[in-house]
């Protein structure tokens, strides 16, 4: 089986390796990734990874356009999207986690059955008390996450999805892959159940409210914040698809969730430390990744001179983590939101 993950990413240096190493011990066969204006190595580190079944692609997108929906239309138009079998888009602080007994993506296939599309439900993690950027692996250093049925904000209830490149769709979307006209799709949940067909033929609908909490077969890990250094450098970095929204401390508050722990991701630590060693042994591929966290931490000194950057760096720790709403409070919110997309 080929599966292909497309992504978009832009000084992602301290982080890329892990990422892609992960995901390939799961079963990615093919990365299509694009860069724009990296300024920490991580173009360079993409050429470097072309051994490990990676195709780097520069993007550019047109004035006023985004660069991740341009990335997005290039990439369907790509041989190696032609030649896949399935397609997994999802951004560089996304890791798909397995439930067991599946130990990788066509196991997910299988146990979802005939279905053209499955979900994979964010599941939001904090920044675990950390402070700075170091050496540390993300999945092993953010284990603190939402808890189970934590129904708002919007972000703890979207989705990135996995289909199948013969399906009834003709591009990738952000969140979910476009179809073609007047055709429909056969989506299942995270727990390989069949998604309702008002959901599967909506396609605007990128959250999950109204349809229960499914992640028995998978889930995404979403770690938006990182450490509160790693978020100061993603503000000066931007947003691929939203350049012209705030990361601020709304941005911070919204995603950064302590609340319970969750280490289900490391029953794939074996593989992805097995992959990660034969990436780092590629030719000046350490000196690269040494290069992206010296960047990295610089761009974060740079921005402690300016008096209002440090003023945010400071919110961000005294508001150390975000705590579930009463499940009231949740429901009234919950309907609002949804009224607002009526």
């Amino acid at each position: 089986m080929r599966v292909l993950l497309v992504s978009t990413l832009r000084d992602e240096g301290p982080h890329l390796l892990e990422w892609v190493a992960h995901h390939r011990a799961i079963g990615v066969t093919d990365f299509l990734l694009f860069s724009n204006d990296c300024s920490d190595g991580t173009d360079a580190m993409l050429d470097a990874l072309a051994p490990m079944g990676v195709a780097h692609r520069r993007n550019a997108a047109p004035k006023g356009k985004s660069l991740q929906w341009t990335a997005l239309k290039t990439a369907w138009r790509d041989d190696l999207r032609k030649r896949a079998d399935w397609i997994l888009g999802i951004d560089c602080d996304e890791f798909v986690n397995l439930r067991a007994p599946l130990r990788g993506l066509p196991d997910l296939v299988a146990a979802a059955g005939g279905a053209d599309a499955i979900v994979l439900p964010w599941r939001l993690f904090g920044h675990a008390g950390q402070r700075r950027l170091t050496e540390a692996q993300t999945t092993a250093l953010f284990t603190r996450a939402a808890p189970p049925g934590c129904d708002y904000p919007v972000g703890s209830r979207q989705f990135k999805t996995l289909f199948r490149a013969a399906g009834p769709f003709n591009r990738i979307g952000v969140h979910r892959p476009k179809l073609k006209a007047g055709a429909s799709a056969a989506w299942a949940d995270g727990s390989g159940q069949a998604m309702p067909a008002a959901f599967a033929g909506a396609e605007q609908r990128i959250t999950l409210f109204g349809v229960p909490e499914a992640s028995g077969l998978v889930q995404l890990n979403h770690y938006s914040v990182r450490s509160a250094e790693s978020f100061m450098v993603k503000r000066a970095r931007g947003l691929p698809n939203r350049s012209a929204k705030a990361i601020d401390l709304t941005y911070w508050v919204e995603r950064n969730f302590n609340t319970v722990e969750d280490k289900t991701i490391a029953r794939h630590a074996a593989g992805t430390r097995a992959a990660l060693a034969e990436i780092m042994a590629l030719p000046g591929m350490a000196n690269l990744h040494a290069a992206a966290h010296a960047r990295h931490h610089e761009i974060f000194a740079e921005m402690m001179r300016d008096e209002a950057m440090v003023k945010l760096y400071g919110r961000l720790l005294l508001a150390a983590s975000s705590e579930p709403l009463p499940a009231r409070d949740v429901r009234a919110l919950v309907a609002m939101y949804r009224a607002c997309d009526d």
